[in-house]
């Protein structure tokens, strides 16, 4: 049995505890879903990915030590209590990158994922963990639901989403950012429906907030969305750390666009999407921000 002095350190490499490796086509699986996600924790691999969680657990740590992922230092100043218990936060390292486009094809560019990674900041790893969160559980759960597909999922930070919008509403002509934290689309047996996603950590001021909702509520009336992405309607899904910041976004989101646009922003609770029951993502859990709307909604709607 081996003692506590031979167990691999968590957050220095050291390959010769952990003894070699031999990349095998899981591995790739697991490497591609790392990049698709940019950051992405041990428990939302496991259950993205089939198979023993302890097996894939030892597997992430071989592929840590071995250079093919990295684990963002800065993960080390935070607990996540609203997703549960702190779990290892995992992104792509530089010989993943090299092992991805030699056999998938992906492009490589320039990019020293080893240096980007250390300069993450524990901000940015907790705002991407939920998205990868809200991610995760609406993939699984449309899995599991016969007559729906997630067609497509582009992250958050991606310039092809990036657009703008002119407010003339007021003393001067404002010039207002659509700059989305997700963008997917779900086709049933009606056809495609598509959203943009708001993963709001409390970090946002009512004013910057509402100037976001109006800017999407512009860019829907004067055919941004058309124009940019081909697509004529969408909704705003905003996701919130707790109940009380989503009823308070739900009500600057009525002083920034009125009643006419209230079907258009949708809000719900974090702790209402459970990773260990995906299916929650598509349930009632969703408000609507029109007055007098008491009831929930499935966005399957």
């Amino acid at each position: 049995m081996k003692n506590s002095k031979s167990r691999a350190p968590r957050f220095r490499r050291s390959p010769r505890l952990v003894g070699g490796i031999e990349v095998q086509d899981r591995d790739v699986e697991i490497l591609k879903l790392v990049d698709d996600y940019r950051l992405i924790d041990s428990r939302q691999l496991c259950v993205l990915i089939n198979g023993s969680e302890q097996t894939l657990l030892r597997r992430l740590t071989k592929l840590y030590h071995h250079r093919y992922l990295d684990r963002p230092l800065s993960q080390t100043a935070f607990s996540n209590p609203v997703l549960g218990p702190k779990r290892m936060v995992y992104a792509l390292g530089d010989r993943g990158a090299d092992l991805l486009a030699e056999r998938l094809g992906l492009d490589r560019g320039k990019v020293k994922w080893s240096k980007k990674n250390s300069a993450v900041k524990e901000r940015h790893i907790q705002h991407t963990l939920m998205i990868s969160h809200i991610r995760a559980c609406l993939n699984l759960a449309i899995e599991d639901t016969p007559g729906n597909d997630l067609i497509f999922w582009v992250r958050e930070n991606t310039q092809e989403l990036r657009d703008h919008v002119y407010d003339t509403k007021g003393a001067r002509r404002r010039r207002l950012t659509i700059f989305p934290d997700g963008f997917f689309g779900i086709k049933d047996a009606e056809g495609e429906m598509y959203f943009f996603l708001e993963a709001d950590r409390s970090t946002m001021s009512n004013a910057r907030y509402r100037n976001k909702v109006r800017a999407y509520w512009l860019w829907w009336r004067q055919g941004g969305a058309r124009k940019l992405l081909g697509i004529e309607n969408f909704r705003v899904l905003t996701v919130t750390l707790s109940e009380q910041r989503r009823d308070n976004l739900v009500r600057v989101t009525r002083e920034g666009v009125g009643n006419e646009g209230g079907y258009v922003f949708w809000f719900c609770c974090v702790k209402n999407i459970d990773i260990e029951e995906p299916a929650t993502i598509l349930r009632q859990i969703w408000m609507t921000s029109v007055p007098g709307d008491s009831q929930n909604h499935s966005i399957l709607e």
